[in-house]
């Protein structure tokens, strides 16, 4: 069994998106993923749905410049806090308007912030009744990045932010280069994974339905709308969840998955074999090294 560190349990609450024309963004994901966009007070756009908002930003387009992990109180949070002093690193402070004060973020080796906190009570949560895919399930549940620099990466939020690993991939086997790391901050598989990649770059953010039959429903709705598959549907070996991708105007990933592993306490840092049957058991896979 694995000891506990103040960061557990966490859950990936928000991810900010950048776009020099915003619009077809915010167009993009409240038609598609049915959130009803509120602009906020430093500019951003705040798009919500039933379990899911993301923020979409003004900046360098397809930038992902960071990731939000809600805690779930402020003695939590403040233990998170020494423990990311007591590793030498430095607390920076917050840049989304969505969470309450006193969260704070810490650089990644890529260069991206990560951001932990509580959420704000007063935030406005329009009616959605209008948007198709409001009523499609689908909480925001975990996010990924493709790295040039996949072993720091993987030191940094196994050994400093205190992230559970769930699996590794292996260029040969165990004793081989690490492709890719999946970890965990409460019992489903993943809320953060990276990959091994001739850039650097955000890779995709995910979904997670309840089941098959929404994984069709929501193919069905986005078919409504001319968007196509742009992988699967699959399964996944790492994680073991049915899944299939689509991609924003910006080319940035979108992946609804369904049945995502639950992990128990005692199973930590498996390993498999960087190949095509890993990322996809049924079919192709979009490999990134």
């Amino acid at each position: 069994m694995f000891n506990r560190g103040p960061l557990w349990p966490a859950q990936l609450d928000h991810i900010r998106i950048d776009s020099e024309q915003p619009a077809p963004l915010i167009g993009f994901y409240r038609d598609a993923m049915g959130m009803t966009p509120v602009e906020l007070d430093d500019g951003t756009v705040l798009m919500q749905a039933p379990a899911r908002r993301i923020l979409i930003g003004r900046g360098v387009s397809g930038a992902q410049p960071f990731m939000a992990f809600k805690l779930q109180t402020e003695p939590q949070l403040d233990a998170l806090r020494r423990h990311i002093s007591n590793r030498g690193l430095k607390a920076l402070p917050s840049p989304t308007a969505i969470f309450a004060s006193g969260a704070f973020a810490v650089r990644d080796p890529d260069g991206r912030l990560v951001v932990f906190g509580l959420p704000r009570t007063d935030l406005p949560f329009p009616d959605q009744t209008a948007l198709p895919a409001a009523k499609l399930p689908g909480r925001l549940q975990h996010v990924v990045v493709a790295s040039t620099e996949l072993a720091a990466m993987l030191r940094f939020y196994e050994e400093d932010l205190g992230f559970v690993v769930s699996d590794y991939v292996f260029e040969d086997d165990s004793r081989g280069e690490p492709t890719a790391g999946f970890f965990r901050s409460d019992p489903e598989h993943h809320t953060f994974a990276a990959f091994r990649c001739p850039e650097t770059r955000p890779d995709h953010h995910a979904y997670e339905a309840t089941c098959w039959n929404d994984i069709r429903d929501w193919a069905d709705h986005l078919a409504t709308l001319g968007i196509k598959l742009w992988w699967g549907p699959g399964r996944h070996g790492p994680g073991n969840n049915l899944f299939f991708m689509i991609q924003d105007p910006q080319r940035y990933l979108i992946e609804i998955s369904a049945e995502l592993e639950i992990m128990p306490d005692h199973l930590i840092k498996r390993s498999w074999k960087h190949e095509e049957r890993t990322l996809n058991l049924w079919g192709s896979a979009f490999m990134r090294s």
